[in-house]
């Protein structure tokens, strides 16, 4: 072969070393030479493209330069196209992108988060968002009630005691949180007959006789995980 495995091309014979060895001239030596010249130059690579190539080409790292842009399914495509697709292609998925989070997240949406702000304001271009919910607990709406707001409050401690003084102490009525914890002493002292027993008696209070919500815990304010909580404006 007149190439190596390199791509070196090798001379079959010496026409000095012959002369230096008294090798006379002879055709089939010239021939020898010249096909194996002709084999060599048969490999080459024609300037205009007209012989295909047998093998895979081996850059070596180098760069193909003035690369036209192809056309046909099994061209070879250069940097500029490759460079239009890809800005093509980035934004049909950012438009994509944004049609998916605009659909998830429409205007008047919740997001809750840690963040010192809202990350969907930057994923979805133009959107506004508006931290709501500072100091509030999250309550289930009825679907027509959303974005509105209810004051804290606890529900109201009543009760009442009614007692009538001509009769024994524990005949008086309960209600609410108050009761009769204790009586004692001499009930006919009541009516203004008999000795004075020193007659007393405990009108006691309960919130959980008002409302069973009372009791219920130690504190009126549980463990508690702060979020953020944004709604979407615009």
């Amino acid at each position: 072969m007149s190439y190596d495995s390199r791509g070196n091309f090798n001379r079959v014979h010496s026409w000095e070393n012959d002369r230096l060895n008294n090798v006379e001239i002879a055709s089939d030596r010239h021939d020898e030479e010249d096909d194996n010249f002709a084999q060599g130059l048969s490999m080459c690579v024609l300037r205009d493209g007209r012989a295909a190539m047998s093998g895979n080409l081996n850059l070596n790292n180098y760069r193909i330069q003035n690369v036209a842009g192809g056309t046909a399914s099994s061209d070879a495509v250069n940097k500029a196209q490759l460079d239009a697709v890809n800005s093509t292609l980035t934004a049909f998925i950012q438009s994509k992108i944004d049609q998916t989070l605009s659909a998830l997240y429409p205007v008047g949406s919740i997001y809750i988060g840690t963040q010192n702000s809202c990350p969907l304001a930057t994923l979805i271009a133009g959107s506004t968002w508006t931290l709501v919910g500072q100091n509030r607990a999250l309550w289930g709406g009825n679907g027509s009630n959303g974005n509105t707001t209810i004051n804290a409050g606890l529900p109201n401690i009543t009760g009442r005691y009614n007692h009538q003084c001509l009769m024994n102490w524990g005949s008086g009525t309960e209600n609410g949180a108050l009761y009769t914890a204790n009586v004692s002493g001499d009930s006919s002292s009541q009516n203004g007959g008999g000795s004075d027993g020193g007659n007393s008696q405990t009108i006691a209070f309960d919130a959980s006789k008002s409302n069973s919500i009372y009791g219920a815990s130690t504190t009126v304010q549980p463990p508690a995980y702060r979020v953020n909580v944004w709604r979407r404006t615009a």
